[in-house]
Parts: C-alpha cells; sequence; structure tokens
C-alpha cells in the first residue's frame, strides 16, 4: 500500500513542479517560449519523461497551467465581490471587474494567454481552455445578476423583440454556464461584460497610449454608466484613494436593449 501512495505522491509533485516551472515561463519571458525542452530543463528530467506525466504534451501542460492562472483569479475576484455587503450589487459587480483590470495591467503574459491571440503552444487546448475560464468567470458575475434579477429586476427586451438567433444564444449560453437568467436579461449581463473586457482590452494593448496616461477615470466612468442602466447608480462608490472624485458624473448605463453604455473617447 505504501509502494502506490508513495508513487502518487512523487507524481503530484512533479505534475505541481512542471507546472510551477511552465507557469514562470509564461509570466517572465511570454507563452512563446515556452517549450518542452525549457520546462525538462528547470524540472530536471528530459522533455520524453514529460509524457509520463502530461499525455498530451505541451497543449497539456498550458491547459493546466491556464487552469491554475483561472483558480487564482477567480478566487480573487470572488475575495473582491464578498468585500462589499450582498445586497450592494453595483459593488459586487463591480469591485471584481476593478480587481480584473488590475489583474491583466499587472499580468500581461498571462492574460494574453487567456484573452489573447491562441498560442502555437496551446495548440487545440486554446479552444477548450477558452471554454473553461469564460464558464468559471461566468460563475463570478452570474449568481450576482442572478440575485439582483430576482431582488431588483432591470429592464431588458422582451423575448419577441430580440432576434430569434439571439434568444436562442442567449437560452444555450444560460444551459451551458448555469446561469439562471431569461434572455433579456442575460443580454444586459454580457453587454456589460463586452464594454468593461474591451475597455481592459484596450488599455492592456496600449491602444489609447500614450493619449492617456492614466486610463481608471475612464474605466470608473464606464462602470457607473452600466450600473447607473439598471437602476443601481445610488450604489457607486469610488476607488478610496479617489473617493469623492468621481461622484458626479453622470450615468447613462446600458440602456434598455442592454447595449454598453456609450464609451468615452
Amino acid at each position: 500500500m505504501g509502494t502506490p501512495k508513495r508513487r502518487e505522491r512523487m507524481r503530484a509533485q512533479m505534475s505541481a513542479e512542471v507546472r510551477a516551472a511552465a507557469r514562470h515561463i509564461i509570466t517572465h519571458q511570454g507563452i512563446n517560449a515556452l517549450t518542452l525542452a525549457e520546462i525538462a530543463r528547470r524540472v530536471g528530467v528530459t522533455p520524453a519523461a514529460l509524457y509520463h506525466h502530461f499525455e498530451g504534451g505541451l497543449p497539456e501542460i498550458v491547459y493546466q497551467v491556464s487552469e491554475d492562472i483561472v483558480d487564482d483569479l477567480v478566487q480573487a475576484l470572488r475575495a473582491a465581490a464578498d468585500s462589499h455587503p450582498e445586497d450592494n450589487f453595483a459593488m459586487r459587480m463591480i469591485e471584481p471587474v476593478r480587481r480584473l483590470r488590475n489583474w491583466a495591467l499587472t499580468h500581461q503574459p498571462e492574460f494574453n494567454l487567456l484573452f489573447g491571440t491562441p498560442s502555437t503552444a496551446a495548440g487545440d487546448a486554446h479552444a477548450q481552455l477558452t471554454s473553461a475560464w469564460v464558464r468559471r468567470l461566468a460563475a463570478v458575475w452570474g449568481s450576482i445578476f442572478v440575485q439582483l434579477w430576482a431582488k431588483r429586476p432591470y429592464p431588458v427586451l422582451a423575448e419577441n423583440e430580440m432576434d430569434p438567433r439571439l434568444r436562442q444564444q442567449m437560452l444555450d449560453y444560460s444551459a451551458d454556464t448555469g446561469v439562471d437568467l431569461p434572455p433579456g436579461a442575460m443580454v444586459v449581463m454580457l453587454s456589460c461584460w463586452r464594454s468593461l473586457y474591451g475597455q481592459i482590452a484596450l488599455e492592456v494593448f496600449g491602444h489609447f497610449a500614450p493619449l492617456f496616461s492614466d486610463q481608471e477615470p475612464m474605466f470608473e466612468l464606464l462602470m457607473q454608466e452600466l450600473v447607473g442602466g439598471m437602476g443601481l447608480g445610488d450604489m457607486y462608490q469610488p476607488p478610496t484613494r479617489q473617493a469623492g472624485s468621481l461622484e458626479s458624473l453622470p450615468s447613462q448605463g446600458c440602456g434598455r436593449n442592454g447595449g454598453p453604455g456609450r464609451m468615452p473617447m
């Protein structure tokens, strides 16, 4: 009995070492620097030996490292949401987005792996890892939107006003992610996410630099607009270090059709 347990511990230790080495390469050199040879060199084995622990080779390692990254990210986002009372829906939505923005700006290689162009190292695993983190992140905000919808329904498109293709996509997304919202409410959630992700991506990839050296005010304005459109503008709290500086800005919101608020340009 002892030998199998010892082998299992050794396999788990090797798996952890390989994932840690791969993540260090991604973080410090980028995904394109990740190779089986470099990982093997760092953990002191041959490249062929890695297949004993990761039968899928490099794509499987990338997938598992991505899972580790998402685990850490989801934990941080949930903690950010839980830093506000359960009935403050606006800040339970906003605080995780602030945390995501800060993470993206300080972990750009990892952001690129999850959100950027598919890499050669990830291979066919990229589609799988994308689907996996989409579900995980949907659960962070989805539960908050579900609670909000139950307590304070926000304006949405009626189902008979929606393009049938869009309605079906929302139903499929709900079934896939487990986020139990009617199609119109789901459109609002995804429209808000689309706007916020777009704002983060523009900043991370430097599309506004050097025109805007500090993009936080524009980011905060967008969040005010989005929660304002759901009738939560009175719950908005500016970042602590900028307390009061954004309180007078208008809230235009996602709008009745679930479209994103107008992004300031």
